[in-house]
C-alpha cells in the first residue's frame, strides 16, 4: 500500500519537492577547482556509497590520470533483507562494483571485510592506520560524521580515530553525502559534474541486488546545484572539505554525543520523500553540526 501510494503522488509531487528544494538550496558559492591529486583515497562502508557519494567526482580523478583507491568496509552481507545467502550477496556485491571500475575510473579496490551493520562494535582503526600509510593519499574520502546510518557515522570515526595516529596525513579530507543531506550553510566543496552526470546515474543502476531506491540521491545532485550561480552547471557533489587535523577535531567534538542520528533523520533515496528527508530535525541537524 505504501509503495502504491508513493508511485501515484511521485508525478504530482516531484515538481514541487525540487522546485522548492532548489529555493532552500540557493546561494552563490564558488565551484570547487578539482585539485591535482596523485592519490586519493575513498572509504566506502558499503559498496555503492563510492557512486552515491561521489561517482562524478571519481570520473574526473579518472580523467586526470589520478590513482584512486576504493575502500570498501563492510563485508556486504547484510545490505538487504532478502532470503539471499549472505556470502553469495557478499560476493554479487563486488561483482557489481568490479562492473563499474572501468566507467568511473577508480585504479584499485581494497576490502576490508568487517561485518554489515556492526561497525560500531569495531574498537581499533589500525586496520585503517595501515591503508593510509600505505597508500599515502594526498586526498581522503569520508562518509559525514552526521548520517542517518550507523556504519556510514562510526566509519567515519574509524578514520579519524586511523588519521590521529597516522604517520602520514592527507593534504584534504572531504566528507560526502549518503543519507543525510547535510545542511547548505555548512557545504564548503562543491563539484561541478554535468558532464559526468550521465556516467555516474549508469553507474547507479548496477547496484541490483539493492532493494533501496537511488532516485533521490540522483535528483539532489540536480537540486543543490542551485547552491551555485556559475552558468553551465547543472548537477553537483557536495563536500564538506577540511584538513585532516580540522576532520580529527569535529570528529572528537562529536563523539561523546548521542551519535544515533537514525533514530532522528530520515535517509534522502526516494524523490518523493526528499523533502521530509531535508527538514526532519533541521533544527537539532544544525544544532549537531554548530558543535563540531
Amino acid at each position: 500500500m505504501k509503495q502504491a501510494l508513493m508511485k501515484n503522488a511521485t508525478p504530482v509531487l516531484t515538481p514541487a519537492i525540487k522546485a522548492s528544494l532548489k529555493r532552500f538550496y540557493a546561494a552563490d558559492k564558488p565551484v570547487t577547482p578539482l585539485e591535482a591529486a596523485e592519490r586519493v583515497l575513498v572509504f566506502a562502508p558499503h559498496i555503492d556509497d563510492e557512486t552515491i557519494g561521489l561517482g562524478g567526482t571519481l570520473r574526473r580523478y579518472a580523467d586526470m590520470g589520478t590513482h584512486v583507491t576504493i575502500a570498501i568496509i563492510t563485508d556486504g552481507k547484510n545490505s538487504n533483507a532478502s532470503t539471499v545467502d549472505a556470502d553469495k550477496l557478499a560476493d554479487t556485491r563486488k561483482q557489481e562494483l568490479l562492473s563499474i571500475q572501468e566507467l568511473l575510473g577508480f585504479t584499485d579496490i581494497r576490502y576490508l571485510d568487517y561485518p554489515d551493520s556492526q561497525i560500531k562494535q569495531v574498537q581499533s582503526s589500525d586496520r585503517i592506520q595501515s591503508l593510509i600509510e600505505d597508500i599515502r593519499p594526498d586526498t581522503v574520502y569520508v562518509t559525514s560524521l552526521i548520517d542517518a546510518h550507523p556504519d556510514h557515522v562510526y566509519s567515519a570515526h574509524l578514520v579519524a580515530s586511523a588519521l590521529k595516529k597516522s604517520a602520514h596525513q592527507p593534504k584534504i579530507v572531504r566528507e560526502y553525502e549518503i543519507n543525510c543531506p547535510v545542511p547548505p550553510s555548512y557545504i564548503n566543496c562543491i563539484m561541478d559534474i554535468t558532464d559526468q552526470f550521465p556516467v555516474k546515474q549508469q553507474a547507479t543502476e548496477a547496484f541490483k541486488s539493492q532493494v533501496i531506491a537511488f532516485d533521490g540521491f540522483l535528483a539532489l545532485a540536480n537540486i543543490k546545484a542551485s547552491q551555485t550561480k556559475e552558468k553551465n552547471v547543472r548537477y553537483v557533489e557536495t563536500f564538506i572539505e577540511n584538513t585532516a587535523p580540522g576532520f580529527i577535531q569535529a570528529a572528537e567534538h562529536l563523539a561523546e554525543g548521542d551519535r544515533q542520528y537514525e533514530q532522528h533523520f530520515k535517509q534522502a533515496n526516494r524523490t518523493v520523500t526528499l523533502w521530509w528527508a531535508i527538514f526532519k530535525n533541521l533544527k537539532l541537524k544544525k544544532a549537531i553540526y554548530k558543535s563540531r
